[in-house]
């Protein structure tokens, strides 16, 4: 019995013994796997040494106007000789010229695409063939329609004079006169002003709040909306002498 007894005990103090040993060799391991770098002794054995370089270009254009317009003018019903697409062309310079300085260069025309045959649905204008020649349509001088290639366009004849062709920008481009574009300056009242029609009080110039009929109109000023709906600035009172706009940028499409 007491054989079997300290057989049992030193199988137990063996088992006991192995599991101490390796319990010490476990926890050896693990702290050869995660020393301290603090603990650890300076190490002289690596250098390291590095450059690095960039550089950038960049650049950029602008004008700083406000309004650069880009447009299709079509003819519409048939086809305009050549000379007559260029006499076109050279009215338009006129007309670009026109809205640059009513708009004391903050507007012109930057670039046109004459077309033959054209559609009224592609264009910004329209010239029927039968008055390419002319300032006017027929009994009247132009107008301004629903359509075309961005929701309004102007009819007019090839050689419409400055005057009628910024009143008509006027209402498919900036919806005056007031800020709403079925509003004229129009039965006999006058207005010194563009948008004025009908009446002998029209000049070449928006109106503002210092000149405009408000006994007559009761709708703003075209200033005013011009400053409401754009970036393009005015004095009330004052209208500089402004030059002629940038030489247009044309393509006469046969």
């Amino acid at each position: 019995m007491s054989d079997k007894r300290s057989f049992k005990c030193g199988k137990k103090g063996l088992i006991f013994l192995t599991a101490a040993l390796l319990t010490l060799a476990f926890f050896a391991g693990c702290s050869e796997n995660h020393k301290s770098s603090r603990a650890a002794s300076p190490s002289t054995g690596g250098t390291g040494t590095g450059t690095g370089t960039g550089t950038g270009t960049g650049s950029g254009t602008g004008t700083g106007v406000e309004n650069e317009y880009v447009y299709v003018w079509v003819i519409t019903g048939g086809s305009a000789s050549t000379a007559e697409l260029e006499a076109i062309k050279s009215n338009i310079q006129k007309l670009s010229d026109g809205l640059y300085k009513i708009a004391h260069g903050q507007q012109y025309i930057k670039r046109v695409t004459l077309k033959n045959n054209g559609s009224r649905g592609e264009c910004h204008v329209a010239t029927p063939v039968e008055y390419v020649s002319s300032g006017m349509l027929g009994g009247i001088y132009a107008k301004t329609s629903m359509g075309g290639a961005d929701g309004y366009y102007i009819t007019c004849g090839g050689l419409v004079d400055s005057f009628t062709f910024a009143h008509e920008h006027g209402h498919k481009e900036l919806a005056l006169a007031g800020g709403v574009r079925g509003e004229e300056y129009g039965g006999g009242a006058g207005c010194p002003c563009v948008m004025s029609i009908g009446s002998a009080g029209g000049k070449m110039q928006y109106c503002d709040d210092a000149n405009h009929n408000t006994s007559a109109f009761s709708f703003p000023s075209c200033w005013s909306a011009l400053r409401s709906s754009t970036s393009m600035t005015h004095t009330d009172g004052d209208y500089p002498a402004t030059g002629a706009g940038p030489a247009i940028e044309a393509v006469i499409e046969p």
